[in-house]
C-alpha cells in the first residue's frame, strides 16, 4: 500500500477513465476514501482501525496539507483490485454466513496484508469448519446425504478451489480432509466457464492416496476391517447363515463398486441387516477403525501428523 495519498495528477486512471464512486460502499458520513484501480469507497476510519493495526497507524501519520480530499476526505490509494477491496469492506460492515468462497480468498489476502488479525482468525475457522481436523467435527459437518457446506456457499468446483486456497495461504491442517473429499482431478467447470483444477503434484498425490485409503479401510483394525475378518459368524450369532450371507454382499459390492468410505456412521449397521450381536461387534470395531483410520489420514497425503499440522497464513 501506498503510505502517501495520490496527487492530483494520479486522480485520473492509467487508460484515462474518470474516477467512480463505488455504488456499493460510499457511506456519507465515512471519513477516509479508499482509492482502488479507478473505483473509490467512502468508508470510516473508525472501522478500518478496529480491525487493522495497519490502518490504526496509518490513521495516526500526520497529513501533509496540500493531500487531496473527496469531500473532505484523505484519499488513500491501494494496489489491489477493485473487487478485492469491495468484498473485504462488505465483511467488515456486515458480515455475512455463508460466504463465496471467492469471498473468503479475498478476505485472506488483504487480511494478510493490511493485518486485519481477528478477521483472518474468523476466516480461517470458517474454513476450518468445512474441512475438520477431529472425527467428532468431521461427523457433525457430514450429514445422511453427504457433505453440504455450512459457512461457504458451494459451487461447481469449489472443493478444488478450497484445497489450493489452503496450499496458497499455508493452512496446512485444512488439506487431509480437503484433499479426501476431492475426487475429480481432471478439473471442474466453475459457473463462470473457468476450470477448477488441482496442480499435477497434488492430482497424483490424491490419486495415490485415495487408492491407498480405499485399500486400507479392509485392513484388521480398520473401518471396514471387521466385515472383512468376520464373513463367518461371530461368536453367539444369532443367525450365522443370514449374517454371513449378508455380510459377504456388502463386502463385495464395496469391493466391485471401488467404494472410498473411511469415515461411515455407525447408523449403516442398520442397512447390512445382521443379528444384534454381529450389529454390536461390527459396530464397536466399526469406531475404534474409524478413529484409527482418521489418525493416520494426513500420512496418506505425505503430511505429518495431526498434532503437527497448523493453519499458519
Amino acid at each position: 500500500m501506498d503510505l502517501n495519498p495520490p496527487s492530483p495528477s494520479k486522480r485520473q486512471c492509467s487508460d484515462g477513465e474518470e474516477l467512480l464512486r463505488s455504488s456499493e460502499i460510499w457511506h456519507s458520513d465515512g471519513s477516509v476514501v479508499l482509492q482502488a484501480g479507478c473505483t473509490q469507497f467512502r468508508v470510516h476510519w473508525g472501522v478500518l482501525s478496529l480491525h487493522s493495526s495497519f490502518f490504526q497507524d496509518l490513521q495516526g501519520l500526520p497529513q501533509p496539507p496540500d493531500e487531496p480530499k473527496v469531500d473532505g476526505c484523505p484519499v488513500i490509494e491501494v494496489s489491489d483490485s477493485a473487487k478485492d477491496v469491495e468484498v473485504v469492506l462488505k465483511t467488515l460492515y456486515n458480515p455475512s454466513k455463508p460466504l463465496p468462497l471467492s469471498a473468503v480468498a479475498s478476505y485472506t489476502r488483504l487480511s494478510r496484508k493490511y493485518d486485519f488479525k481477528q478477521l483472518l482468525q474468523t476466516m480461517v475457522e470458517r474454513l476450518t469448519y468445512e474441512n475438520p481436523t477431529t472425527l467428532n467435527a468431521y461427523d457433525l459437518l457430514i450429514k445422511e446425504n453427504g457433505y453440504i457446506p455450512t459457512w461457504i456457499t458451494p459451487y461447481s468446483g469449489f472443493l478444488i478451489d478450497m484445497v489450493n486456497l489452503a496450499k496458497e495461504n499455508n493452512m496446512l491442517a485444512l488439506l487431509p480432509c480437503a484433499y479426501l473429499r476431492t475426487d475429480v482431478f481432471e478439473g471442474i467447470r466453475r459457473p463462470d466457464g473457468t476450470l477448477a483444477i488441482l496442480s499435477a503434484t497434488d492430482q497424483r498425490l490424491c490419486v495415490v492416496a485415495h487408492a491407498a485409503i480405499s485399500r486400507a479401510q479392509w485392513i484388521t483394525g480398520n473401518t471396514w476391517g471387521w466385515i472383512a475378518d468376520n464373513i463367518t459368524a461371530v461368536e453367539n450369532c444369532k443367525a450365522p447363515t443370514q449374517c454371513r450371507n449378508r455380510k459377504s454382499a456388502c463386502f463385495h459390492a464395496s469391493i466391485i463398486a471401488g467404494a472410498l468410505s473411511p469415515f461411515p456412521n455407525t447408523k449403516m449397521m442398520d442397512k447390512i441387516k445382521i443379528c444384534t450381536v454381529c450389529a454390536e461387534n461390527g459396530r464397536t470395531r466399526l469406531l475404534e477403525g474409524r478413529e484409527k483410520m482418521w489418525q493416520a489420514l494426513p500420512s496418506y497425503f505425505e503430511l505429518p501428523a495431526w498434532g503437527d499440522l497448523k493453519n499458519d497464513p
